[in-house]
């Protein structure tokens, strides 16, 4: 028998009872492997992955924004300890920001424009999103074009921020709430009743097929297998676990409720949908996949952390004094989540990386400040190496504000999408695919000072810092080319209103007046800021 006989296409599917199929991991017994290793490191490099994972209600910037170091030499901050294993995996991007720091609605157009790189329009619908442009160019090679998962509930009352895609026509696609009815249309064949009613297990309908791969398969073939059935098993299992603790009684109640929904396991669902998207990612069967882990309003509440206040309330955490180290806990919680799917998808062998290298996976959060909903320096890393477009291992921080969709362009070109725009960008950012070489830090100038002050009234010129005291969060100060601090005591409301918060690492000139408190000289009262 010769060699090619051996050999299976890539897009072979180990069959079963009914309409049952399941997606094979790359083996060395197919097609793309007859030739050489640097041949099948080619063919494997064309197979590239796009995965968003949204956070919404922002984050507590101190707590995770990346304090000095170089591009290449840093520390995590708090909330990105979690992906310490993976640290070399990784891009973190700052000063991107949504709309140039224009407020506009804040948490509500947050998932569109994180998506789109653009404001839903007046129909309340939105521009076509990131994954669907790239789903549209690469979906058609795999059994499913693409994946749009939620763990959050859905709000009628505000209709955006239950969608991250969106078609070519700004039609919001909606997304998959249950892991287990996910899970048969992947991998069961859910529309076949007789099938159903026939086995618990995919894995019993495809034994026959997979016995004859693994007589043709090599020793490495085998193991890829066991670990490939065995990552099915443990999804089978965790997905049994919602079925074990399923309420008939309670479930018909809740149903009955307008706009409430009850999450039993918050933290197994989303792992079990982390779970399907690895191996929808190393099985082929689809490559581009959206979760939206928690809504820029969401109700989540986090008992199994032994918290019970919900994450919207939460992330307000300026106007709910001593709840931030929980707020913090919660985002540290779903970086974790983030460094599970890495850690995952990196530990699938693929050609001679693994799937993560040929991936993109995008974390983020639409907002930065939770309480104040600004728009500004957005939240995002990326991971993987997307088939080698990609340079990890970096802190890249831009020196001047740059619009936020130019990353999403940028990602579009390295999947593959032709395009020259994308929702409101205007060109492409840098340091993605190569060292940026940027500074860390705003260079003073020597013009950061008090220009003009009556003993009532001001004006000044500086960098805008804010507290990193957990207990104090709504104080902030301007350093002066001197290295002095004038601090600013202002209501949260006149904060709000100036969207100041945005200007937070960048210099302002603002107008205000003195005022005392305890003691000491304060900037009591502003009326406007600049760039």
């Amino acid at each position: 028998m010769t060699k090619q006989a051996y050999l299976i296409p890539r897009r072979h599917l180990l069959r079963g009872m009914g309409t049952a199929a399941l997606g094979l991991p790359l083996l060395e017994i197919m097609s793309p492997a007859i030739a050489t290793a640097s041949a099948r490191a080619k063919a494997d490099a064309k197979v590239k992955r796009l995965c968003v994972l949204y956070k919404g209600c922002g984050v507590f910037p101190h707590a995770w924004d990346i304090a000095g170091g170089t591009e290449t030499e840093f520390e995590l901050s708090s909330l990105l300890q979690p992906l310490d294993a993976v640290k070399n995996d990784l891009l973190v991007l700052r000063n991107l920001d949504h709309l140039f720091g224009k407020n506009n609605g804040g948490h509500l157009v947050a998932p569109s424009l994180s998506m789109t790189g653009a404001l839903p329009d007046n129909r309340k619908k939105s521009y076509s999103s990131i994954d669907q442009l790239v789903a549209d160019e690469i979906g058609k090679q795999t059994p499913v074009k693409s994946l749009q998962l939620t763990a959050d509930s859905l709000w009628k009352q505000h209709p955006w921020i239950n969608y991250l895609s969106h078609d070519q026509k700004g039609n919001p696609l909606p997304p998959d709430r249950d892991p287990g009815l996910v899970f048969d249309k992947l991998f069961r064949g859910m529309n076949n009743s007789s099938y159903r009613q026939q086995t618990k297990s995919v894995l019993d309908t495809v034994r026959e097929s997979s016995g004859d791969i693994r007589r043709r398969a090599s020793r490495s073939d085998l193991a890829v297998l066991e670990q490939y059935f065995q990552s099915i098993r443990d999804v089978e299992q965790q997905l049994q676990s919602f079925k074990n603790v399923a309420n008939p009684v309670r479930e018909k109640k809740l149903a009955a409720l307008d706009d409430f929904s009850i999450d039993a396991d918050l933290s197994g669902k989303i792992k079990a949908m982390l779970d399907l998207i690895a191996l929808s990612f190393w099985t082929d069967t689809t490559r581009v996949a959206t979760l939206m882990m928690a809504n820029t309003n969401s109700r989540c509440t986090y008992g199994f952390l032994g918290l019970n206040e919900e994450m919207h309330f939460m992330s307000h955490y300026v106007r709910n004094r001593g709840i931030l180290p929980a707020f913090n806990r919660v985002n540290q919680w779903h970086t974790a989540q983030f460094a599970y799917l890495l850690a995952k998808l990196k530990g699938f062998r693929e050609g001679e990386g693994n799937v993560l290298d040929n991936s993109i996976v995008m974390y983020m959060s639409g907002i930065k400040h939770g309480d104040y909903h600004t728009l500004t320096d957005i939240p995002v890393v990326l991971a993987g190496k997307g088939g080698g477009a990609i340079s990890p291992g970096r802190h890249v921080r831009y020196p001047e504000p740059t619009p936020f969709p130019n990353l999403l362009l940028t990602l579009a070109n390295l999947m593959g999408v032709e395009r020259t725009t994308l929702g409101d960008s205007t060109g492409t950012v840098d340091g993605i695919s190569k060292p940026a070489g940027h500074p860390m830090a705003i260079k003073d100038d020597g013009s950061w000072r008090v220009t003009s002050d009556d003993g009532s009234e001001f004006l000044a010129k500086g960098l805008l810092l804010v507290s990193d005291d957990i207990n104090d969060t709504n104080a902030y100060y301007l350093q002066l080319s001197d290295k002095s601090k004038l601090e600013i005591r202002v209501s949260f409301g006149v904060v709000h209103r100036l969207v100041f918060d945005a200007k937070v690492g960048r210099v302002v000139a603002i107008k205000g007046k003195w005022g005392m408190r305890d003691g000491r000289k304060i900037i009591a009262s502003l009326e406007y800021q600049t760039p």
